[in-house]
């Protein structure tokens, strides 16, 4: 089995899917969240990471241990106790569409490749199309990989929005948007006001589309054991965005500059980047903007650095200050 990274789906007998999250991943252990629990349960499928870990403390405990990379605690599933993994990358080369939601995402794909010149073996089909429960009114989750490609994927992406074949969210799609941000307590219309920018989340033909590019693990910015962060507290602060290399990725960082510290520690001014492994902070911020984020400060034992992780707390969050226009 290779191993599986971002996009990816894994499944365990007993347990249910499993959504893989990040690019490295602990020795025989795949860092992944419960999304689809078996049938004997109620619910269909889980929406916030509290309920991720509830739902594999009660299934699977013994695979919820304390990640000394990361320093958190995390979902880590033995590799052996896996029964099937599927793979997002390839699906548009080993499948056929057979309903319309498929041959439409194939469609997507078709007019990503023709407007960037990237080949459909650098492309993937994540969420409930890979896992063969899309229904009519299901997303499009697209994957794209590698970072030599994504500029070329980005300038596509800012083409087919230019030239109409792509669409914004606006206030007609909050009704997805209040699916997928259950979990957070930031306002619709502020997720609106930051969704409606991007361009690896819109609108084609009418289907919402939402889109992953994801590093090779030989590309991603640390190897696993190269640091061990340890948590100071929490923070929340304002911001000037130094650097948006790697904002369009997922898992995503940012370089920043503190401007004020409105809540945490001393420390917090010492914080020069914002790091994310949920995709919708993603094309959050652009180079010199400032914002507003509330997250966990961390410390690296081997780097002496620190920085702000958001995404894992109902709290977090990374939004353009709202005093900045």
């Amino acid at each position: 089995m290779s191993m599986p990274i971002e996009g990816d789906y894994v499944y365990l007998r007993g347990v249910g899917y499993l959504a893989v999250k990040g690019i490295i991943h602990p020795p025989k252990r795949v860092i992944a969240f419960p999304k689809h629990p078996e049938r004997k349960h109620i619910v269909a499928s889980i929406t916030s990471i509290d309920d991720a870990y509830a739902y594999l403390r009660e299934t699977m405990p013994e695979a919820i241990l304390f990640d000394d990379h990361s320093g958190q605690v995390l979902p880590q599933i033995p590799i052996e106790k896996i029964t099937s993994h599927l793979s997002a990358r390839g699906w548009f080369i080993r499948n056929t569409p057979h309903d319309e939601l498929t041959r439409r995402a194939l469609e997507l794909a078709e007019e990503i490749c023709k407007n960037s010149g990237v080949g459909l073996d650098y492309m993937g089909l994540s969420g409930s199309i890979l896992l063969g429960r899309q229904r009519e009114t299901s997303d499009i989750d697209i994957v794209f990989y590698s970072r030599m490609k994504a500029e070329m994927i980005m300038e596509a992406l800012s083409d087919l929005r230019r030239r109409g074949v792509l669409g914004p969210v606006d206030a007609k799609h909050l009704h997805d948007l209040a699916a997928k941000r259950s979990d957070s307590p930031i306002p619709l219309h502020e997720w609106i006001r930051h969704e409606s920018r991007k361009l690896l989340y819109g609108v084609y033909r009418g289907v919402i589309y939402s889109a992953k590019i994801v590093l090779l693990p030989s590309e991603y910015w640390e190897e696993y054991g190269s640091a061990r962060w340890r948590e100071l507290g929490r923070t929340t602060l304002i911001a000037r965005i130094m650097d948006d290399s790697y904002a369009i990725y997922t898992p995503n960082q940012y370089g920043i500059e503190v401007l004020r510290v409105l809540q945490g520690p001393e420390e917090s001014y010492n914080i020069r980047r914002v790091v994310s492994f949920r995709s919708r902070f993603a094309e959050q911020a652009r180079r010199d903007e400032e914002v507003r984020i509330s997250g966990r400060i961390e410390y690296d034992l081997k780097s002496k650095s620190f920085r702000v992780f958001v995404g894992n707390h109902r709290d977090d969050y990374l939004l353009l200050n709202q005093d900045y226009s």
